[in-house]
């Protein structure tokens, strides 16, 4: 007589809904979180080498969101707020989708004075000197700001001091014919003896050079299985009998 009882069924249930209710969820959260670290790797990598000289603030640009075992879904995608800065949503965004570059704080500045015209924006000029990174220093926009009265708060304005009205005549808007066409620096005292600091361009447009959400899904198609059969090995092998 063959005698079959339900006690190895039993166990057998018992240990698949341990299983199922607690190892699973548990590597499913690991792999998930273990594969966003790796995309966000993979895009700080991408953004060192597809941009020119790209910032220490901008290779860290990217947030995780983590996944929990209630919810089993983690993100990555670009900060959106920071202190004392521009978000960096604000200049990442263009280089993920393409389109139009946003307004730059300066642009209001220069605006609000009447010295960049409407629909114009700002590029560095030939005569500009950039920082290690191919941005224009924030002294020596400043400064220009400063000179040219432009400041939002008058106080950094340049004052009647004798230094102060020859920074106001070193710099100056240059027009061709009536319209302005940049912010320019006079070098000495012959006409003709001025560099282009800031030139006045018409709305920047961008090409799609970042393939942030291609990088992304590429890198999860292949970590996600693989960082899940590590994560839920090591559960199995960890949990509590």
């Amino acid at each position: 007589m063959i005698h079959v009882q339900t006690s190895g069924l039993a166990d057998n249930l018992a240990e698949l809904t341990d299983i199922e209710r607690n190892q699973i969820p548990y590597a499913s959260m690991v792999a998930l979180n273990e594969t966003v670290k790796l995309i966000e790797g993979r895009l700080t990598h991408e953004m060192a080498t597809v941009f020119d000289r790209p910032t220490p603030f901008t290779l860290n640009s990217l947030r995780i969101i983590y996944a929990t075992k209630e919810k089993l879904d983690a993100r990555v995608w670009i900060k959106d707020e920071a202190d004392g800065a521009a978000p960096a949503t604000r200049w990442l965004t263009p280089e993920v989708y393409g389109g139009d570059r946003s307004h730059k704080r300066s642009e209001a500045l220069l605006r609000a004075r009447g010295i960049l015209p409407g629909g114009k924006f700002v590029v560095p000029g030939a005569g500009m000197k950039l920082d290690s990174y191919g941005n224009i220093g924030r002294g020596q926009l400043q400064k220009i700001l400063s000179g040219l009265g432009a400041q939002g708060d008058r106080h950094q304005n340049s004052t009647d001091s004798k230094r102060s009205r020859a920074n106001l005549q070193r710099y100056f808007v240059m027009k061709r014919g009536s319209e302005p066409i940049g912010i320019a620096e006079r070098t000495g005292t012959k006409r003709g003896q001025v560099q282009i600091l800031i030139a006045f361009i018409s709305k920047p447009g961008y090409a799609k050079a970042l393939d942030f959400f291609g990088i992304g899904e590429r890198e999860a198609e292949t970590q996600l299985p693989i960082q899940f059969e590590k994560a839920f090995e090591r559960a199995l092998a960890t949990r509590r009998l």
